[in-house]
């Protein structure tokens, strides 16, 4: 046995740990009534016999910190099947390149804050900016043998946060939220009158400022390309950054909406965890100039969350405002280190687990309660145009403002009447109103709107917050203003964050980390799960669907858990499979729930709809030095009409759903021949088109249709109902319609009524030319169709050369598409605006290629010139 000193290490002498490697801790002196040093004793096979070595240690605290990295690396080893091979440090490299916390701490920082940042390494990330369904964007998890090693530093810390009250003090701060519809007007007026004021000398703590209609341009819509930005950020910085007192936190920009925070320089140093995140509301998360956009950072020790919403127009669209809201609250989604994605007003994503059966668990629930009031963010802060009206008649409202009596006019307030509902922004506040409509104004005055249309004036600007500890000062609109025809508004707030005491923060820490030890002895870990078997009939596609298991920790020790991958694999469940949360600790004699979410989507639709995949899997729950435990996981998967084939739809009489294999089809390759007569812009199917015709004396030949049947029902509607509607195709459908319009396409069943009818058809149109596993456009086509978008004639030639069924639906979708431009005064659509919209489902680059803004530009002029051009290609056979 040979004893090293510290000043004898080298990496010479270190040793790699393979799963074979032990560690034991042994007193130096057994004679000793309280030894303040021990023996740290590692062995290990050696090639003949086994072998060891001794490390001399002072005992205490940090001898267990060893211990219990030694067992992280180990757990290591074992994951990575490690083995002993030479004399050689190759080992090494599963110890290194892990991307470790690497933060830099900055002088102004406290030791504490530097513990926050190191464990929540997150600085300004951006989330995606498509989210249409991301709540299971991260559905299969990949293994990393990393994620368990923070287990216990996030365990710490959710003690931390339940006990931070011992910790922290209150620190008042302002901050000033303001909100301006700009109606595409570029910036021309001194912003100092909406952003300083003036009735208090002392200037905010923090600024947080929304736009929106920045830029109402149909580039803009699409391509997200534009300048406003940086223009309306320079006229604020120009107003209130005179002395450099202000440093910009982050802005981000979604179409036509901008928000802007800046927080004093003597703060900086306390922000960490910066995120921005848009949200939006149209088809595709492209159209309609609606949604949202947020920021996130935290302040000292306090959560805070800022949002910018424009939510959807015109009078007597109450609902559809809700809708929207609904739609940014919870696709508006951040995201942490190692954890699943969390909404605004999530909790955070929770390791450890307490029990509420127990008095111990329903105490830290209640303080975890009374420490999170407004869910994951301590304080949320809501502006926009929100576009709630009062539906009066306008003499009545513009009588009743004339004589300031704003109180009678909120009682008809729509964000009034739904707010007290409990239908949107529950748990929000808002301060009096007392203070003009800020809607609608001809612009350049201050005169109402005298256009045709004579817009009955309403509060559509809004300031609204969530949390506690905030009282308000002031909050006006500005009449001053007369760019556009909103006129801005402002909230000037006071604020309470926390700030940590160092001294006494290490001092919980340190109680903290001494309760976990105490709990941890050499047992081996057990535990009961409620089911090894989750069943999921009927799934239907872009539906969710959820079922939970209960792991008990029947044993001894604190429990932790992860699913792992199968042999071989990366991903420890399927794509449509999302596991939340897939690793965790338990205390022994507690729970913890763990939710199975199924969703079947676009990406995973084509392989089930054709069978060579099944709602079939098999996961692995792993117990940290325990045994393994297996769930399996079935479904049956209804077949679904998008991710079809195109080939396989047209030469199908019956609805998908009533076929239990796939319908015979003739190959996609053959080309069109023979020209045939001229047919209708709508090809009428009859009957034949949705149920089976009636039986004959003689079995008829078998049909092949020129369009998908479920594609002509969807055209028909809006050919019938949806042509004059303002706004189609910029406007996102309701989901519960959708779902509706989903099943009776797939079952062949008729439509019935529904909320939005017109505008869920357009986007559940929209979404099956998306889901097409090879677009209308072949993907062998796109980059022919990019290289002849300036010429016509060359269009014309790529489109000869398409399958018959390619060809004949995108002559047939053209046809219908400028039908629709002829009603262009009453829907407000542009040539340019579909073309754009619908190049991006028409005309896709390939499954693993990306497209850059040039080539979006080429494929938009593409269609752009069959939207314009009056010839009427003949179908072909």
């Amino acid at each position: 046995m040979s004893l090293l000193k510290k000043n004898q290490l080298d990496i010479n002498l270190a040793l790699p740990i393979f799963p074979e490697v032990e560690v034991t801790l042994l007193d130096s002196n057994p004679n000793a009534k309280k030894a303040k040093t021990g023996l740290l004793k590692l062995t290990w096979a050696g090639e003949s016999d086994t072998e060891e070595v001794v490390f001399e240690v002072a005992l205490g605290e940090y001898v267990q910190q060893f211990v219990q990295e030694f067992k992280a690396a180990k757990a290591v080893a074992v994951n990575e099947g490690q083995v002993t091979a030479g004399a050689t440090h190759a080992w090494i490299s599963n110890y290194i390149n892990k991307q470790p916390i690497s933060i830099v701490a900055t002088p102004e920082m406290t030791p504490v804050e530097n513990y926050f940042r190191q464990l929540n390494n997150v600085q300004n990330i951006d989330a995606p900016e498509n989210l249409m369904d991301t709540y299971m964007a991260r559905s299969a998890f990949e293994y990393n043998p990393q994620t368990l090693k923070s287990v216990k530093e996030e365990w710490i810390a959710k003690q931390l946060e339940i006990k931070k009250s011992e910790f922290t003090e209150p620190r008042t701060l302002t901050l000033l939220c303001g909100s301006w519809n700009v109606n595409g007007r570029t910036p021309k007026e001194n912003l100092a009158p909406w952003l300083i004021p003036n009735e208090h000398p002392e200037l905010p703590d923090v600024y947080a400022v929304g736009f929106q209609e920045l830029d109402l341009s149909a580039e803009a819509f699409v391509f997200n390309e534009s300048n406003r930005e940086a223009m309306w950020c320079a006229m604020i910085e120009d107003c209130i950054n005179l002395d450099k007192v202000y440093t910009k936190v982050k802005s981000k920009q979604l179409v036509g909406m901008l928000l802007c925070v800046y927080v004093k320089t003597v703060h900086i140093p306390h922000i960490r965890n910066v995120q921005a995140v848009v949200t939006g509301t149209g088809i595709m998360g492209m159209m309609g100039n609606k949604g949202g956009v947020a920021i996130r950072f935290r302040l000292f020790d306090t959560d805070l969350c800022f949002v910018n919403s424009h939510l959807a127009s015109d009078s007597g669209r109450c609902d559809r405002r809700n809708q929207d809201y609904q739609e940014v609250v919870k696709r508006t989604l951040f995201t942490m280190p190692n954890g699943p994605p969390f909404t605004i007003f999530d909790h955070e994503y929770v390791w450890f687990f307490f029990s509420p059966d127990s008095f111990f668990g329903l105490f830290c629930l209640f303080v975890a309660l009374l420490l999170t009031v407004g869910g994951r963010h301590s304080l949320v802060f809501w502006v926009g145009d929100l576009n709630y009206r009062i539906p009066l008649p306008d003499s009545e409202v513009k009588s009743l403002v004339k004589a300031r009596d704003y109180q009678k006019l909120l009682k008809y307030d729509e964000l009034t009447v739904e707010r007290n509902a409990k239908h949107v922004f529950v748990g929000f506040e808002e301060g009096p109103i007392d203070f003009y409509p800020t809607y609608k104004f001809d612009v350049g005055t201050d005169t109402f709107d005298s256009s045709e249309k004579q817009r009955t004036p309403a509060w559509c600007d809004r300031v609204l917050w969530k949390g506690a500890g905030v009282k308000q000062r002031t909050y006006t609109g500005h009449m001053v203003f007369r760019t556009s025809d909103h006129k801005p508004v402002s909230s000037l707030v006071d604020f309470a964050v926390q700030v940590v005491q160092p001294k006494r923060f290490a001092e919980v820490r340190q109680q903290i980390v001494r309760e976990m030890d105490k709990m941890e002895n050499e047992c081996r870990p057990d535990a009961v799960i409620s089911t090894n078997l989750a069943k999921f009939p009927d799934v239907k596609f872009m539906t969710r669907y959820t079922q939970s298991i209960v792991i008990e920790n029947s044993g001894q020790v604190i429990l932790q858990f992860r699913f792992i991958p199968k042999l071989d694999e990366k991903k420890f469940c399927k794509p449509w499979l999302r596991i939340n949360p897939p690793v965790g600790m338990i205390v022994p004699g507690e729970k913890a729930t763990v939710e199975l979410m199924l969703m079947v989507d676009a990406t995973t639709a084509a392989s089930l709809n054709t069978g060579e995949e099944r709602l079939e899997d098999i996961l692995i729950l792993h117990l940290e030095n325990g045994k393994d435990y297996f769930v399996s996981i079935t479904g049956n998967f209804l077949r679904t009409c998008f991710c079809t084939p195109l080939v396989t739809l047209v030469n199908t009489l019956r609805p998908v759903r009533d076929l239990t294999q796939p319908a015979a089809a003739s190959s996609s390759s053959d080309r069109r021949t023979k020209s045939q007569p001229p047919q209708p812009n709508l090809i009428d199917f009859g009957e034949s088109a949705s149920t089976p015709a009636a039986p004959t004396s003689k079995p008829e030949e078998p049909k092949k249709l020129h369009i998908p049947k479920e594609l002509w029902r969807m055209v028909d509607f809006l050919f019938t109902y949806g042509l004059d509607e303002d706004n189609l195709f910029a406007t996102s459908g309701n989901e519960q319609s959708m779902e509706l319009i989903r099943e009776c396409l797939d079952t062949g069943l008729p439509f019935e009524t529904m909320p939005d009818a017109v505008h869920s058809i357009s986007e559940c149109l929209i979404r099956f030319l998306e889901a097409l596993p090879d677009p209308v456009i072949p993907f062998v086509h796109y980059q022919r169709c990019l290289d002849s978008n300036s010429n016509y004639t060359l269009c014309k030639q790529v489109l000869t050369q398409l399958p018959s069924e390619h060809y004949n639906l995108f002559v047939y979708l053209m046809a219908f598409l400028r039908e629709v431009l002829s009603h262009a005064v009453t829907n407000g659509l542009s040539a340019e605006k579909l073309a754009l919209l619908f190049s991006a489902v028409l005309l896709r680059p390939g499954p693993d290629k990306t497209r850059d803004a040039a080539s979006t530009k080429k494929a938009s002029n593409f269609i752009y010139h069959f939207l314009l051009n009056d010839e009427e290609p003949q179908f072909a056979s």
